[in-house]
């Protein structure tokens, strides 16, 4: 037991994914971590079966590049094997080891300075003409993902300017110089006070915390529409999964455009990371309802509406996971879905999130249909 520890109520060390602590602060006396983050060297040799026991737990399936369940684990992934596991914890054990290393930390925040530094200048030295913005950007909320050298970490900050026009958007751009932007795909009517959806239980919980009133609550969720997102994502080494994926998706959507009232007009997205996205800007909910459905629709009240929008797409899902097309299918339908904007910098490979055409793919053949696309090749990063 170390003597240095003086009480014998200590905090956590562990660090999530976001940058924050664990909260738990009843740890042992000469231990560094609490029993859910107990996995770094010192406990595998003092417990190597618990160790071993909490990644199963934590991670119990080798998933599909495609699959979208990883933080559940719901999903018809493979299992990991014994030996797998074993091999993972030797891994993670070494990796928690070094990250509470203040050399480790240094590192890092020295990597984050780099990393930062190449963002600003590559902003610095671009117009207006080089970014993108969504239809009536004034009724969407933007999310600035920006690294936080006191807190040694990555904060979200909600931009409560009203992104109107590109000059605002570069200058936020300019002056935060962000790791990852987004923005939502739906249009609200306060969008910088969207949050969790309070009809879902994070939001419930949060509206009850903050003790918001009623009134307040229908304000936040002020729906007023939102276009057609797919998200591909292919964790390969190669972008040509994703690619034919992509591929797969747009002549699902042609053969059924009628139904859909998809517009075959669509903004093809490199995300800079994984993947792709699809956009279908044109697409309207009057397009799949009758006239009688349109008028009681835009009669109807703006969080029925909401409800109305995501039950539809609900459906269309469905439509796509039965012809086995892997894209993240809770993007599609989610209301307060964010999506990262095309024109910025992914902050992971420091690739330019970008809007690309058909041209930009690779063929199988010369004539240009969706079902002959076979791969993509992107862009060097930035600096």
């Amino acid at each position: 037991m170390s003597k240095t520890w003086k009480h014998d109520i200590t905090r956590c060390r562990a660090r999530k994914p976001d940058g924050k602590r664990c909260k738990v602060d009843n740890v042992k006396p000469g231990y560094k971590f609490c029993e859910h983050h107990d996995t770094d060297i010192a406990a595998l040799f003092r417990e190597p079966e618990k160790c071993i026991e909490i990644m199963t737990g934590r991670y119990p399936k080798r998933h599909h590049p495609a699959c979208d369940r990883k933080g559940i684990n719901d999903c018809a992934c493979h299992t990991y094997s014994r030996g797998a596991q074993v091999m993972r914890t030797i891994q993670k054990a070494v990796k928690d080891s070094a990250s509470a290393l203040t050399l480790y930390r240094n590192k890092r925040k020295l990597e984050m300075r780099i990393k930062v530094k190449k963002i600003r200048n590559y902003y610095n030295g671009i117009t207006e003409a080089e970014l993108w913005l969504p239809y009536k950007p004034g009724f969407r909320q933007f999310r600035f993902f920006v690294w936080d050298d006191k807190q040694e970490r990555v904060v979200v900050r909600v931009i409560k300017d009203n992104m109107k026009n590109k000059a605002t958007l570069l200058k936020w751009l300019r002056k935060l110089a962000p790791l990852h932007v987004y923005y939502t795909t739906s249009a609200w009517l306060n969008p910088q006070g969207v949050g969790p959806d309070p009809n879902g239980k994070r939001g419930r919980n949060k509206f009850r915390k903050k003790g918001w009133s009623y009134k307040m609550k229908n304000y936040h969720n002020a729906f007023l529409w939102q276009e057609l997102y797919f998200d591909v994502d292919y964790c390969n080494a190669d972008y040509n999964e994703g690619a034919r994926t992509l591929g797969e998706l747009m002549v699902h959507l042609e053969e059924r455009a009628t139904s859909y009232g998809y517009s075959q007009k669509p903004t093809i997205v490199f995300s800079g990371g994984k993947g792709f996205h699809l956009i279908d800007p044109h697409w309207k909910m009057d397009k799949v309802l009758s006239e009688t459905q349109t008028k009681s629709y835009h009669k109807t009240d703006l969080g029925e509406k909401q409800l109305a929008n995501r039950e539809w797409k609900e459906a269309l899902v469905d439509n796509i996971r039965n012809d086995d097309i892997l894209i993240d299918y809770d993007v599609t339908p989610d209301p307060r879905r964010i999506i990262r904007l095309p024109g910025t910098v992914h902050g992971k490979t420091l690739r330019l999130c970008k809007i690309i055409t058909q041209d930009d793919l690779s063929w199988e053949y010369s004539w240009r249909s969706p079902d002959k696309i076979i791969g993509y090749t992107p862009d060097a990063p930035i600096g």
